[in-house]
């Protein structure tokens, strides 16, 4: 459903909200035609723009034909929120419009076809309902699939509490439900997610479990599979699919949902299979319906994430949009300019800085146009993401920029807000399928225009504000790459990000990059990286250059590090040492971390207490930590 249509300007979806409106007070045919004719001229004047001078009896008998199409079109709240259709008249009847006039000398003249009849305008009678009315509508005969319409729609613009106000009422009682109400059930489940009403979620899945049909007890179960996903509860969450799969097994929307569970889960290779098990399955029921659904299961087949990112494009334009403009684009060049200075640290080490990256003059003024078209929101202190899903209300404004000024994907700052617009996008595959790429443009414009002045291993320190929108890309690549176990990309990334970009390491990937060298036993990459941050106060450079050491054979060296840590950081080295350590919750209930605390312990050895296993290092280490004994008398007075 489309309210208003396309092309159509802001003061036609004006007009239909009046007319909404006075459906609560002029229920009646002829009062509402009147005034119709008398307020849509003022409200949309380019409705008669183009008729001739002089026509004014012609201009009223067309507002009148529209009037009359758009009140038999409009659900009425005195018809139980049902449309009252199109009044059946013969050509000599008196008009039912009111005009006093013949019905062929009136709206019979008229030919075109009805111009209201694609368009869900329940939405605008809902709109003028109040708060305290919504829960009428349950008890009405409106139709199901144009009051989720309205859910999405009010949903879309932040309207979370009236959308569950509208909803809740057809889930009272203590009677049974249909798998009819499951469009607005979905909804529902969304109103309350944006209100953190968690439980409510939680309850009404369990209810459905008692008061549903098997369809819907299937979707319920469906729709709590992908809670317990989102989790990472995926012993449950697979639980929970099979029952689903139980009470509606011919459902194809289990299809996607079994394929973007795995996909979650980094079971890519299952997912492939699955794909290709599920297009084969409903192919065989040879519904025309089901045609996309198998193209598309065939893709994720080929590609998962892709697949995936295809069909959230699919169920949103504005990231189709962009999407097709990001293929579009053109490819990384230098368009900026920087000046070179160097400095000595504490350690005598020459080190070649900038603290800018200038753009040239027609991007810096294109940048320009685009802060006052895009709702910036940069984050605060070193985070990467801001959660600004406010930033695609306007998309169409800031696309049709894009679009008439594709120089503008040159830029770091638009760059830096794309990446953190789609990481607000919560539809699988479009993480790996984009948010990747995006960044990845990002690191390929840095890397040219710091060889273009010829300054390899330059430093573009976060301290410097400037440099903020240039870096946070490449950091939310290194953590994507971390979190998908892209682990070559990623220690590519975290090196140029560490060890050359942003040596103070705001972000902390030190620790992650060393983690991941022991992973693919590159010891004296640890040792190297320890060196850079002797003091660092977190376990894994030292306990990893321990175990680096011991694996080099400079069990010297092992042992005088582990002494260290065991003073450093006795929790980490006791836990690691235990024979079988048990997990710790974090230190508060926000995932806080108490350093040299026992959470920030069992982060290190859930982590890479496995590598020390692999590497048989423990048992050496048990003995390597223990003073040496003294000599008998050592020590004593002679």
């Amino acid at each position: 459903m489309q309210t208003p249509p396309p092309g159509s300007s802001e003061d036609f979806e004006k007009l239909l909200q009046q007319a909404g409106a006075q459906l609560l007070v002029n229920t009646q045919t002829t009062a509402f035609v009147d005034w119709f004719v008398s307020h849509a001229p003022e409200i949309t004047p380019h409705f008669l723009a183009g008729m001739p001078p002089g026509g004014e009896e012609d201009a009223e008998r067309l507002l009148r034909f529209m009037a009359m199409n758009l009140y038999g079109d409009m659900p009425n709240p005195a018809n139980a929120l049902q449309a009252p259709g199109h009044i059946k008249q013969s050509r000599n009847d008196p008009c039912a419009c009111g005009s006093g006039k013949k019905y062929k000398q009136c709206c019979g003249t008229f030919s075109i076809p009805a111009p209201f009849g694609q368009l869900n305008l329940l939405r605008f009678v809902l709109d003028a309902y109040p708060q305290k009315r919504l829960a009428e509508v349950a008890q009405s005969k409106a139709a199901i699939h144009a009051v989720a319409d309205t859910a999405i729609q009010w949903l879309t613009e932040g309207k979370a509490q009236r959308t569950a106000d509208l909803l809740e009422p057809y889930f009272a009682g203590t009677g049974p439900l249909s798998v009819k109400l499951s469009p607005i059930f979905n909804e529902l489940m969304d109103a309350w997610s944006e209100l953190g009403q968690n439980d409510k979620r939680q309850s009404l899945v369990q209810e459905l479990q008692v008061r549903g049909d098997r369809p819907l007890k299937s979707d319920a179960l469906q729709r709590l599979t992908t809670i317990l996903a989102d989790r990472g509860d995926y012993a449950a969450a697979w639980h929970t699919f099979k029952e689903a799969s139980a009470f509606n097994p011919n459902d194809p929307a289990l299809s996607f949902l079994e394929v973007t569970v795995l996909v979650s889960e980094g079971r890519l290779d299952e997912a492939r299979t699955r794909a290709r098990w599920w297009a084969s399955f409903l192919a065989r029921q040879r519904d025309p319906d089901l045609a996309h659904p198998i193209e598309r299961l065939l893709e994720m087949a080929d590609d998962p994430h892709l697949g995936l990112l295809h069909t959230a494009a699919e169920a949103n334009p504005d990231l189709q949009r962009l999407h097709t403009l990001f293929l579009a684009a053109p490819q990384p060049k230098v368009r900026h300019s920087f000046a070179v200075h160097t400095e000595k640290d504490e350690q005598n080490v020459l080190h070649t800085l900038t603290p800018e990256f200038k753009p040239d003059a027609p991007l810096a003024k294109l940048e320009k146009r685009w802060r006052k078209t895009f709702h910036q929101v940069k984050p605060m202190l070193t985070a990467v993401q801001n959660g600004a899903e406010e930033v695609w209300e306007n998309a169409a404004d800031w696309l049709d920029l894009l679009q008439k000024q594709p120089d503008l994907w040159f830029s770091f700052d638009v760059l830096d807000d794309l990446v953190m617009a789609l990481d607000t996008v919560n539809w699988g595959g479009v993480t790996e399928r984009f948010v990747v790429p995006m960044a990845e443009r990002a690191a390929e414009q840095l890397r040219l225009t710091i060889e273009s002045g010829n300054a390899p291993k330059l430093e573009c320190r976060w301290m410097f504000r400037a440099h903020r929108p240039v870096l946070r890309p490449i950091a939310m690549l290194a953590f994507v790459c971390k979190e998908n176990q892209n682990w070559t990309r990623f220690m590519e990334v975290a090196h140029w990000l560490v060890l050359e970009l942003n040596p103070n390491d705001n972000h902390g990937l030190r620790t992650d990059l060393c983690d991941v060298y022991a992973r693919f036993a590159r010891w004296q990459d640890i040792l190297n990286l320890q060196g850079r941050y002797p003091d660092d106060i977190q376990p894994s450079l030292l306990l990893n250059a321990v175990l680096a050491a011991y694996k080099l054979q400079d069990t010297a060296k092992a042992q005088a590090l582990l002494w260290e840590a065991k003073k450093r950081c006795p929790a980490a080295v006791k836990m690691l040492l235990e024979a079988d350590p048990k997990p710790v919750k974090p230190d508060d209930q926000h995932g806080g971390i108490v350093v040299g605390g026992k959470y920030e312990a069992w982060l290190y050895v859930s982590e890479v207490r496995p590598f020390w296993l692999e590497h048989k290092a423990l048992d050496w280490a048990r003995t390597a930590v223990r003073p040496p004994k003294r000599a008998h008398g050592e020590g004593s007075t002679p």
